[in-house]
């Protein structure tokens, strides 16, 4: 009997290894994709951190703005050239208590929405959307209403502006602007897009006044519809700013704001991003 107790005691350590060893195998097994993983898993470091939530600029110590678009941007009919750009990230960083920098100015008199579409394909442009936490637009009123900027009649008296014309004009231009809200997503996932929204510069035209307005207003809720898809884009409503007192707020070429015009624009973009 003893030495059968002899014998057991080695055999029963001997399991007792193996057992131990077939334990540890398993627990290595199940661990590999997270030690060496195979498609790109991987447990983050301590170094990682989460990605920032779209728009999300409470962790930022500074906010990098650009502005981009036409001369509404570029703030064409302000004498002292500011337009609603500057004032608008000083009143922002204020609100905010950090400061708001702008990168540049990228807007460009005339353009119209396929031609900023195109310019984003440049990597100029590109790299500046993609390193901006803020990006300040205006697009489209070229596209409506070019006629009236090219023409040789008074827009004052109503010259040169074809109500018709825009609103043929309307479907391949609410296009462009879809693309362009696409690429500007597509190129930097997380930066808040403010677009401001057209007004009517020939209010006071009795004459074209209900025509230009249905062409803005079907326009303007577009870009608002567009926003509301994407979740990150604010439209900063200006109609009523230069309703019934266009004449006191546009420059000499009754088509851009003055500097009180535009001064009004920015309060307004900076009430939107609070």
């Amino acid at each position: 009997m003893r030495r059968r107790k002899d014998r057991l005691w080695p055999i029963l350590g001997t399991v007792c290894l193996l057992c131990t060893a077939l334990l540890l195998l398993g627990f290595g097994w199940a661990l590999k994709d997270t030690w060496a993983p195979s498609s790109g898993l991987a447990l983050p470091t301590p170094t990682q951190t989460p990605p920032q939530q779209s728009g999300d600029w409470t962790s930022r110590q500074e906010i990098k703005a650009i502005a981009i678009g036409d001369s509404l941007t570029r703030g064409v009919g302000d004498v002292a050239g500011k337009g609603y750009v500057e004032d608008s990230l000083s009143q922002l960083s204020k609100s905010l208590g950090k400061p708001v920098r702008l990168n540049g100015n990228l807007a460009v008199s005339g353009l119209e929405a396929a031609e900023l579409n195109a310019l984003l394909d440049g990597k100029a442009m590109e790299d500046a959307v993609a390193g901006a936490d803020l990006v300040l637009l205006t697009i489209g009123g070229n596209d409506l209403f070019r006629s009236s900027q090219q023409s040789g009649g008074s827009i004052a008296e109503g010259g040169g502006i074809d109500p018709e014309l825009a609103k043929q004009r309307l479907p391949k231009t609410e296009e462009q602007l879809k693309a362009l809200f696409t690429k500007l997503r597509a190129i930097n996932p997380s930066v808040r897009i403010v677009y401001v929204a057209l007004y009517n510069p020939f209010y006071e035209l009795a004459q074209l006044r209900a025509q230009i307005a249905s062409i803005l207003a079907d326009w303007n809720g577009y870009a608002v519809q567009l926003a509301e898809d994407d979740g990150n884009i604010v439209v900063v409503p200006t109609a009523d700013l230069f309703q019934a007192q266009s004449a006191r707020y546009l420059s000499s070429d009754h088509f851009h704001p003055n500097g009180s015009g535009y001064a009004r624009i920015a309060v307004r973009v900076a009430q939107a991003l609070n």
